[in-house]
């Protein structure tokens, strides 16, 4: 039989990652050989087969059910270790990456822009319109900078003594300094003036006043008579006639009589609204007040109430006593004690008299506090009617009623007809233990229940101006200091004439 045979022999050779059981033996054909090619893995549809590099012949190469091709990833891509790309990595999909993203920069594009430079600074959006929203904190240790101006601190420097000019400033280092400011205070305590006066004197076309005016504070305009509105018996005097002038502790009003027509008569009442202040401070307690001796002291007043039913009415007063027997009355109406306030009339306690069996004591032991010598805000809401609603407050604090009586009736009260007197239960200088043993200033009247502003007129212990408070019908402050003049600071003209009640300075 004839052999055939190969002219040239057919050597297979293994490489890496291939075995070949007979590698570099030659086969001729004139024997068989059997070789055997093999790899060190399965290839199976459920192997797992590793190569150290795949190529493909065309742009897309499906890898289960995620397609790589140069358009990017058109689902979802999920990472769950590291991701290397030497080149741009462009995903159509959601991108989610279980670790750290690690890049030299970072370029976010939706409805605006956000670039993570490799510098560390970034960018947020393109044009001057972009908004971006921050729900959380924010928190900067570096410097700021708005359209270009550099803001590297927010200060709360109450005292603005480093006066930077690339710090903001918080609310409380602009209040505290609002507040304690000499200057603001100086302003504004300026700007609200506007107390009422009465001449003390008329002379000469001259009304002379017992009180400073306010002289304005540096780089404001000075007063002139522009600042105030005068009023000769009730009626508007035209500015262009007057000139004001201070005189040591007296305020002047010259009036040219040829310009505004007349001549001032010494019996003209000439009142002023404007720039005024007290020769003492309203912010110091002791600033001047009245004394009563418990004898013959008074303040008689042209206020009335009603000659019908007594109205209700509340009064706010400051009182300073160290009087602990029977004090009588702060205050009353005419010659029978109508609506008499007593505080403390019987056994200490304080007592509010409307007429026979109608009347309210309130609790001894709550205003024992009140008999140290010091002085102490009083306000007292006088409920005629019902009497049940009357209603006492000492330093901001509601006494305790403790006894009504209201077997009596309201028609039978005695009536307000009579003007008020302070610092007695009767009109008439001439009876002793009638009178009230102490120290009283800044006593007012207000129509109806206002015992909701306690609080704001006790003001922490210090004198509160009520002169443009609601429904305020009287106003003594009894600051002057000097005369026998209680000057009404509400406008109504209810002027108080002293008899024996000394004025007294701390």
């Amino acid at each position: 039989m004839a052999v055939r045979r190969l002219k040239f022999p057919l050597t297979i050779n293994q490489g890496t990652g291939m075995a070949v059981s007979n590698t570099g033996v030659d086969f001729i054909g004139v024997s068989s050989l059997i070789q055997t090619v093999s790899i060190p893995q399965e290839i199976t549809t459920i192997s797992n087969v590793q190569f150290n590099a795949v190529t493909s012949s065309t742009s897309t190469l499906l890898l289960g059910s995620t397609i790589l091709s140069e358009g990017g990833f058109p689902t979802n891509f999920n990472v769950g270790g590291s991701l290397n790309v030497s080149d741009s990595l462009t995903v159509l999909g959601d991108a989610t990456v279980g670790e750290n993203v690690t890049a030299e920069e970072i370029i976010s594009e939706l409805t605006s822009t956000a670039t993570l430079y490799k510098s560390g600074s970034t960018l947020f959006g393109d044009t001057a319109d972009d908004i971006h929203n921050f729900s959380g904190s924010v928190y900067q240790s570096g410097s700021m900078a708005y359209n270009g101006y550099v803001i590297d601190e927010i200060s709360n420097d109450t005292s603005f003594t480093n006066a930077s000019s690339t710090a903001i400033v918080t609310e409380n280092a602009v209040k505290y300094f609002v507040d304690n400011s000499a200057l603001f205070i100086d302003r504004q305590e300026y700007v609200r003036k506007n107390f009422n006066r009465t001449a003390i004197s008329v002379s000469n076309n001259t009304a002379s006043f017992s009180a400073f005016s306010a002289s304005a504070p540096s780089a404001m305009v000075s007063n002139n008579e522009g600042d105030f509105l005068f009023f000769n018996n009730g009626q508007v005097m035209e500015h262009d006639a007057l000139t004001i002038q201070q005189a040591e502790s007296i305020f002047l009003l010259k009036v040219d009589g040829n310009n505004i027509g007349y001549n001032l008569e010494s019996d003209d009442e000439i009142t002023a609204w404007g720039r005024f202040e007290s020769i003492y401070s309203r912010n110091d307690l002791n600033y001047g007040y009245l004394n009563f001796d418990g004898e013959t002291n008074e303040v008689t007043t042209t206020f009335s109430g009603s000659s019908a039913t007594p109205l209700n009415k509340t009064y706010s007063w400051w009182m300073k006593s160290s009087e602990t027997a029977r004090n009588y009355s702060v205050f009353a109406y005419g010659t029978h004690r109508t609506e008499g306030f007593t505080p403390n009339f019987s056994n200490g306690k304080p007592l509010i008299w409307n007429g026979s069996s109608w009347f309210v004591y309130w609790t001894k032991a709550e205003v024992d506090h009140a008999w140290d010598g010091e002085w102490h805000h009083w306000m007292l809401y006088n409920d005629v009617a019902a009497i049940t609603g009357s209603k006492l407050y000492v330093d901001d604090t509601l006494i305790t009623v403790s006894l009504y009586k209201t077997s009596g009736t309201v028609s039978n009260l005695n009536n307000q007809s009579q003007p008020l007197t302070i610092g007695s239960y009767q009109n008439n200088s001439t009876h002793p233990d009638r009178h009230f043993t102490g120290s009283l200033k800044e006593f007012s009247v207000f129509s109806g229940d206002k015992t909701s502003n306690a609080s704001t007129y006790y003001n922490n212990g210090t004198p509160y101006d009520v002169t443009n408070e609601a429904d305020l019908q009287a106003y003594w402050r009894m600051d002057e200091n000097q005369g026998t003049i209680a000057y009404d600071s509400s406008g109504e003209g209810n002027h108080g004439t002293i008899d024996g009640a000394t004025w007294t300075i701390q």
